[in-house]
């Protein structure tokens, strides 16, 4: 396996922005890997017909999966709108770096429709938790980590306040867990592993809740 020096971000946090930069300008790597696939790479980059895509996405994968996108989505916008950061820059960022200096980047998510369709088969229940669960966070009523945290939008949680968050989510929401995280990290680490053949060292960019998984998934 090759170096590989993974850069927990928030994908609201002005500090993941300023993160990816530093560290890769530091490590210099041979390749940048980045939590995205081509698709969602293409709506960071532009807005598309919002009317024409969610009609599709309704079609493709029914009201109530494009029910929770669209809440999940507002939620990360909300935040973002908080630090005035748009949701996935530190990704966008990525990219524009690994132009700027020349280095090759590659894309590591598993295609969204994949997610989409695991979260089709979610059991009804667990989809309803989590719409009211991502509800009361939009107005403040609820904390996933079971007790009130002042938390600064602006940088990246402490890991341990990470790490609480996902056992909490996991325990909660156990198959929204494996189909957001877990098949996700089994995705990323399987490309790495990949890209591992060509390249000697690799900065990887992916949100802080994947990180410890895909280090167990690599034997880090």
């Amino acid at each position: 396996m090759p170096e590989i020096i993974f850069v927990p971000t928030s994908h609201v946090a002005r500090e993941s922005l300023e993160n990816v930069r530093n560290i890769v300008s530091k490590e210099k790597p041979d390749c940048i890997a980045l939590e995205l696939d081509v698709n969602r790479y293409h709506a960071l980059k532009a807005e598309e017909s919002e009317r024409a895509g969610t009609i599709g996405m309704i079609k493709a994968f029914g009201l109530f999966t494009f029910l929770i996108f669209w809440v999940m989505k507002k939620l990360q916008n909300y935040f973002g709108g908080k630090t005035g950061i748009l949701p996935g820059s530190e990704m966008l960022r990525g990219v524009e770096i690994a132009e700027e200096m020349g280095i090759p980047y590659a894309f590591i998510d598993q295609p969204i429709e994949e997610t989409f369709m695991g979260i089709k088969e979610v059991p009804f229940s667990e989809k309803l938790g989590l719409i009211w669960m991502l509800i009361k966070a939009v107005f403040g009523v609820f904390c996933p980590f079971g007790k009130k945290v002042e938390i600064d939008l602006n940088r990246l949680p402490t890991k341990k306040l990470i790490e609480h968050a996902m056992r909490q989510f996991r325990k909660e929401l156990p198959n929204f867990y494996k189909v957001l995280v877990e098949d996700r990290n089994r995705h990323m680490a399987s490309n790495l592993k990949i890209l591992g053949k060509e390249f000697q060292k690799i900065v990887c960019v992916v949100g802080a809740g994947h990180e410890d998984g895909m280090r167990a998934l690599l034997g880090q």
